[in-house]
């Protein structure tokens, strides 16, 4: 039996942590795929690290790590990776801009496909006034030219957080750095190792920042940075 490792990294959460974790333990996947979780809190203090113990003790399927200092999501998946046992791997936050259901669209594409990376994309569209999310779109756009002429492929949405890699593929990537950057790096690294690749758009709602987004201006420089380093460094 295949089974899909859901890596979801956590770090003051406490709002849509357990939404998100409902969802993933309630729902069936795609050819009846088994399913692991791996939970890592990155020294949350608003309580989301006391919900996820007791998820933990309620689920076999369900694995945890506690980190004592906030190092980042990157950090987190590193650490993930260490512990999975999954045929394929896709990694949720737990904020829910994106919807779980969404998962079996990927899982679908990977089996049906034979792909060893399904990547989403994103309607990039917000009634949120604040001006990140105005440059957002356009700042989204450019990372994503640019992957696209220095890598030669013609992925739609390379800033999307829904990303399933194959056993394979997930192990022989080393994505760098430790925060927001590495999920550049792993979708640089993973369009280098491999060309049978898969995208399908997925559900996202933004929160705002008043709702604990954490993503800020800086992102698009490492980004940027990331995108260009891990095509002539490796």
């Amino acid at each position: 039996m295949k089974k899909l490792t859901i890596i979801v990294p956590v770090y003051n959460e406490i709002n849509t942590l357990h939404v998100v974790l409902d969802k993933l333990i309630s729902m069936k996947f795609y050819n009846n795929i088994e399913k692991e979780i791996i939970i890592i809190d990155d020294a949350s203090t608003d309580g989301s690290k006391e919900k996820i113990k007791e998820y933990k003790n309620k689920y076999e399927f369900i694995k945890t790590i506690y980190k004592k200092k906030n190092k980042g999501k990157g950090d987190s998946q590193k650490l993930a990776k260490k512990i999975f046992s999954g045929d394929y791997v896709i990694i949720q936050d737990a904020d829910l801009e994106y919807d779980p259901e969404d998962i079996n669209s990927l899982l679908k594409i990977a089996i049906q496909e034979k792909k060893d990376f399904v990547i989403g994309y994103r309607k990039m569209r917000t009634n949120l006034k604040h001006p990140y999310f105005f440059f957002r779109e356009m700042a989204v756009n450019f990372l994503t030219l640019t992957m696209n002429i220095l890598y030669g492929t013609k992925i739609k949405d390379c800033a999307c957080c829904y990303r399933l890699f194959s056993k394979d593929l997930w192990t022989s990537i080393n994505g760098k750095s430790n925060k927001f950057e590495y999920d550049f790096s792993i979708i640089c690294q993973a369009i280098k190792k491999t060309k049978k690749i898969g995208q399908c758009v997925v559900y996202y709602k933004s929160r705002s920042y008043d709702d604990g987004k954490k993503c800020t201006w800086d992102v698009g420089i490492h980004a940027f940075k990331r995108i260009i380093l891990d095509r002539f460094i490796n």
